[in-house]
């Protein structure tokens, strides 16, 4: 199963083996409660609440407390965060990269042109929209159904909060995401003085204050709205002159066709006389000649 599976010992998704857990929760053993954390997130939801009970009971029966309440604190995510969290687990350079892409975006945002930020949208889009497919990969790899529209979707939204928020950066590579994350807008939102989400020994992310940082990152995201709102005012007076231009180069147009359809008329009448005239000049001629 990749990294850290947990068939690796031949027990099927969410079957626990007492004596192969024993073997790795105590202080002696190869593996540690992050590894065992990893382990339990790559789990399908259904079978997360099962398996993180057999390895804490496990960690109490080996004696350790420590262990046994770190993994008794783990919570089960959802579907959607379940599918983030296979990517960051399996595919955590391809996530890390798509991070990395979003903070190159987001330095660069300040100095585009509006056609320029919808190019880079657009960037975006496609990158995260080739993770999403990756997840659903994973999902078929675990034996499992295939991820709704709507658990795809918020995949796509977790994603995209973890491009434009170090926060949520760090929770979704940390492969601890319980619930999908939203991230109105894109730009910098970054905290001051590289405010991080705290985390316990296993790497999840725990409750603080973080009234300062909403608030920080309000003020990040009203800033952005700003930039966003004068750029579209300005990519719409671009428009309306475009409009005014065109505009008079139609009314331009328009007084020459009408001078044109003006000389076609007075063209016509006067091939019409000339018709008349020559018709006249020929019946007089062919009187003459009869005499």
């Amino acid at each position: 199963m990749g990294r850290g599976g947990l068939d690796d010992g031949g027990c099927r998704p969410g079957m626990i083996d007492p004596v192969w857990i024993a073997d790795r929760t105590g202080r002696g053993g190869a593996m540690g409660v992050s590894e065992i954390g990893d382990e339990l997130y790559q789990l399908p939801p259904q079978a997360f609440t099962a398996a993180r009970d057999g390895h804490v009971a496990a960690a109490k029966n080996a004696g350790d407390s420590a262990a046994a309440a770190e993994l008794a604190a783990m919570r089960r995510p959802s579907m959607s965060a379940w599918l983030v969290n296979l990517l960051a687990i399996r595919r955590s350079e391809e996530v890390a990269q798509l991070i990395e892409l979003g903070e190159t975006m987001r330095a660069a945002q300040a100095n585009v042109t509006p056609t320029q930020l919808r190019d880079l949208s657009a960037q975006r889009r496609r990158e995260i929209g080739a993770l999403v497919a990756k997840a659903t990969v994973l999902v078929a790899e675990a034996g499992q159904s295939p991820p709704s529209k709507q658990h795809l979707t918020e995949v796509e939204s977790t994603l995209a909060a973890a491009m434009a928020d170090d926060e949520s950066a760090s929770l979704v590579l940390s492969g601890r995401v319980l619930k999908p994350l939203t991230y109105s807008g894109f730009g910098q939102a970054a905290l001051p003085g590289g405010t991080t989400i705290a985390k316990d020994k296993t790497g999840t992310p725990v409750p603080g204050d973080d009234g300062p940082a909403r608030r920080a990152a309000a003020g990040a995201r009203l800033d952005e709205a700003r930039r966003i709102l004068a750029g579209a005012v300005q990519a719409e007076r671009e428009a309306n002159d475009r409009v005014e231009r065109l505009a008079g180069q139609i009314a331009e147009l328009k007084d020459r066709l009408d001078a044109a359809q003006r000389d076609a008329r007075a063209a016509r009448q006067a091939r019409v006389s000339a018709e008349r005239e020559t018709a006249a000049a020929e019946r007089r001629v062919a009187h003459d000649g009869t005499r």
